[in-house]
């Protein structure tokens, strides 16, 4: 492949126009994590359908309080401002992370995003330098993040986050257990910091802030880096930039290990095949640079070693299929975000920010 990571990205204008449209969502769609289709409810309105519940309040109250330190009665208070989003289960049943690469890409890894990235790193650049000494995280990788999430903190979400959560706790049965634990995990992050949980706006996933947490993410992982008391992962930068760095840290992020590598086209080979069949499980199954440097793996930058743990991802990109060496830090990504597309996207991005480590051609 020779794809460049430069404003190579020029769309013609119908092109512009679906680029647009699938923008709207997929900023925040992200975090859907590649939800797969649902059985969601419906039942005959005239002609139409409609989506639903399929549990009550009264199971869902007695499901949260058997599984959550909470109280009877503070559950039922805020069931009782929880309101049925149709609309939300419709907005789940289009993620933006099973579009094919090719079309994914451009939303991400373009100069627009770009640029906002070099600001952002430009205008919080001690923070960021911080970050990285505490954390051992680039600040391109947070930073791609931050701007592939919420083009740093100027697409939030609209949704309330309870809503969204309960919505998709009693009307989305494929995913209800996540979703109904995040909802107690909201319900505690909403006690433990004295909020509103009405007042808390993000995703139709139920994810919020610049940095567009989930709630036991949020309770994890979310830091109080400028020492106010609060873990502000909306409006302050100390506390959004840590707190990305220290989610990355403790899922595993190597610091200046590689991350994604696309492989140069060869012509197929029984060594490529027999590396192929032991990678075909993707992040599933890791093996070391040494084991396929001795099957016939194409060389490879010098900044992979060969004791990396390491497997091969097919893309279909705008070039056609391709296939890219990628490192444990790639996995690290994915706990983010499942969807292989955002992690190599994140990767692209975060290495028009400044991340060498990220670099993934020749």
């Amino acid at each position: 492949m020779t794809r460049s990571t430069s404003d190579n990205d020029a769309l013609l204008p119908t092109e512009g126009r679906e680029r647009r449209q699938l923008l709207r969502g997929a900023m925040l769609g992200a975090v859907c994590l590649c939800m797969p289709r649902t059985l969601f409810a419906k039942t005959k309105d005239d002609a139409s359908t409609r989506i639903v519940p399929v549990t009550s309040k009264a199971k869902l109250a007695k499901q949260l309080e058997k599984e959550f330190n909470l109280s009877e009665q503070d559950i039922h208070a805020a069931l009782a401002q929880a309101t049925f989003v149709p609309t939300i289960i419709e907005r789940m049943e289009r993620p933006y992370e099973a579009l094919p690469y090719r079309k994914y890409r451009p939303l991400f890894v373009n100069q627009r995003l770009a640029k906002m990235g070099k600001q952002y790193l430009d205008k919080h650049r001690k923070v960021f330098r911080h970050a990285m000494h505490k954390y051992g995280v680039q600040p391109g990788i947070i930073a791609a993040i931050l701007g592939m999430e919420t083009h740093y903190g100027r697409s939030r979400g609209h949704d309330r986050v309870l809503d969204a959560l309960y919505t998709l706790s009693v009307g989305y049965p494929k995913r209800a257990t996540f979703f109904r634990k995040e909802l107690g995990e909201f319900l505690l992050m909403a006690r433990e910091e004295h909020m509103k949980p009405t007042s808390v706006l993000g995703s139709y996933a139920g994810a919020f802030g610049t940095t567009q947490f989930i709630p036991s993410s949020y309770r994890s992982y979310a830091v109080d880096a400028d020492g106010d008391g609060k873990r502000n992962v909306w409006d302050s930068p100390e506390d959004i930039i840590h707190s990305v760095a220290n989610y990355f840290h403790h899922h595993g992020w190597e610091h200046g290990k590689p991350v994604a590598y696309w492989l140069p086209e060869v012509p197929e080979s029984p060594a490529l095949r027999h590396i192929r069949r032991h990678t075909k499980q993707g992040i599933r199954d890791w093996q070391t640079v040494a084991w396929l440097r001795r099957h016939g793996l194409p060389s490879v930058p010098a900044m992979w070693h060969d004791d990396d743990r390491v497997t091969l991802i097919d893309f279909d990109t705008a070039s056609g299929p391709a296939t890219a060496l990628v490192h444990y830090n790639f996995y690290v990504i994915t706990r983010w975000n499942h969807s292989y597309d955002y992690a190599m996207a994140a990767t692209e991005l975060a290495f028009m920010l400044g991340c060498q480590a990220c670099k993934n051609r020749a």
